[in-house]
């Protein structure tokens, strides 16, 4: 399965929510789609340095969500990946608890390397500044039969009524693996209504991935409809 019958997939899936979703005034149909110059994932790029596209579409109701995306990567033979999500978000006073689930999943992968993580999220406004606070984890980290978990500590805020700053600090944790540290931080500038461009600095704290664990520099432009 390539790009192409991946992006076809996702937007047949759009279409045929969709029509349903505009009978049902408490569901929500998203989709975006996101051109990169990298694909980087807790701070290691899977794209081996190179252009990625993402695709998602996304339906949320009274709490519930769930969505799958697409993206191209370049590692051990692999192409192309795919996401599929799910969880509840629940108010909490001012905060939010977000409890879900994830997969990721491998095109013609030459072993198997899919990973279900279960995560918990926590986020808030403090006054402009929203932090958050999320840890996921797995039993079974990509083929490795290890357990993993990884946290990662968030925080945004509005510059302008267009540009926002965020960053963030993670910590990757695998038994019986080297375990690491990253973190990102950059700007948003949203060009026009459901368009933004993110210019964003990552690094790691090893050198376990070589070169694709290295700083790097990381443009995008998102599409959201």
């Amino acid at each position: 399965m390539n790009t192409r019958t991946m992006l076809a997939g996702l937007a047949a899936a759009t279409a045929l929510i969709a029509p349903a979703a505009a009978q049902a005034k408490d569901i929500d149909v998203s989709a975006s789609l996101t051109g990169a110059t990298d694909y980087v994932w807790r701070g290691v790029s899977q794209s081996n340095g190179d252009p990625a596209v993402f695709a998602s579409v996304n339906v949320s109701a009274g709490g519930f969500y769930a969505g799958a995306g697409t993206e191209n990567v370049d590692f051990a033979g692999i192409k192309q990946e795919y996401d599929l999500w799910g969880g509840y978000i629940l108010p909490l006073g001012k905060a939010k608890l977000d409890i879900g689930v994830v997969r990721y999943g491998y095109v013609d992968a030459p072993v198997k390397i899919d990973t279900l993580e279960v995560k918990a999220g926590l986020s808030g406004n403090v006054g402009k500044l929203g932090l958050g606070v999320t840890a996921y984890h797995t039993g079974n980290y990509f083929g490795s039969s290890q357990p993993a978990t990884y946290v990662e500590g968030s925080a945004s805020l509005p510059l302008t009524d267009k540009l926002s700053a965020s960053a963030a600090f993670g910590h990757q944790q695998v038994d019986n693996l080297p375990d690491y540290d990253t973190w990102n931080a950059g700007l948003t500038y949203e060009v026009l209504k459901g368009a933004k461009v993110d210019v964003r600095y990552h690094d790691t704290g090893t050198n376990a991935f070589g070169k694709l664990g290295d700083a790097r520099l990381v443009g995008s432009f998102t599409i959201g409809f």
